[in-house]
C-alpha cells in the first residue's frame, strides 16, 4: 500500500464551493448593511436640518418659516430647498399634522407649515419618514421645549 500525501481533487473542489458560498453570503450581508447605513444617514440628516432651522431662528432673532412638501419629498425655507430626500424615500403626514388645512395649498399637494421662533420654541408638528426598506421614523417637534425627537414607528412594506 502506498501512502499519498496531499488532497484529492474532490476535496479541493468541495473547499472551493464552500468558500464561494460563504463569500456570496458575506457580500449580500455587506450590501444590506450599507443600505441600512445609508438610510440612517438620511434620517440623521433630516433631524439635523430641522435643528439647523431652529438654530437659524434663535441666532437670527426672527422666526423662520419652513414647509414640508409630502408629495415632493422635500423641506423648503425662504424659497430654497433645505432638504430633498432621494426618490425612494417619503415624507408621510401623521394624524397630528392633518388638522391644518390652511397650511396645504391645492396647487402644491399636501404640505405642512413649520415655524421656528427666536426663543427656541416652535410650532408643534409631527410627520414620518419612510425609507426604501420600509422602516418608518416619526419626527416630533415639541412646541414649548423646542426638542426635535425621532423615534421608530411601525414598519411597513416598501
Amino acid at each position: 500500500m502506498k501512502k499519498t500525501a496531499g488532497f484529492t481533487l474532490l476535496e479541493l473542489l468541495l473547499v472551493l464551493v464552500l468558500v464561494g458560498i460563504g463569500t456570496g453570503l458575506a457580500m449580500v450581508s455587506v450590501d444590506q448593511l450599507a443600505g441600512r447605513a445609508e438610510e440612517r444617514r438620511w434620517l440623521d440628516r433630516t433631524q439635523q436640518e430641522l435643528k439647523r432651522l431652529r438654530n437659524r431662528a434663535v441666532l437670527g432673532g426672527s422666526p423662520v418659516q419652513a414647509t414640508v412638501y409630502f408629495d415632493a419629498g422635500r423641506i423648503a425655507s425662504g424659497g430654497g430647498n433645505v432638504l430633498e430626500l432621494p426618490e425612494s424615500y417619503r415624507f408621510i403626514a401623521t394624524d397630528a399634522s392633518r388638522p391644518r388645512p390652511a397650511a396645504a395649498r391645492a396647487d402644491e399637494g399636501d404640505t405642512l407649515a413649520l415655524t421656528f421662533y427666536p426663543d427656541g420654541t416652535m410650532q408643534e408638528a409631527a410627520f414620518l419618514v419612510r425609507t426604501p426598506s420600509g422602516v418608518q421614523q416619526q419626527f416630533r417637534l415639541a412646541r414649548i421645549s423646542g426638542r426635535i425627537e425621532r423615534k421608530d414607528a411601525a414598519p411597513t412594506e416598501p
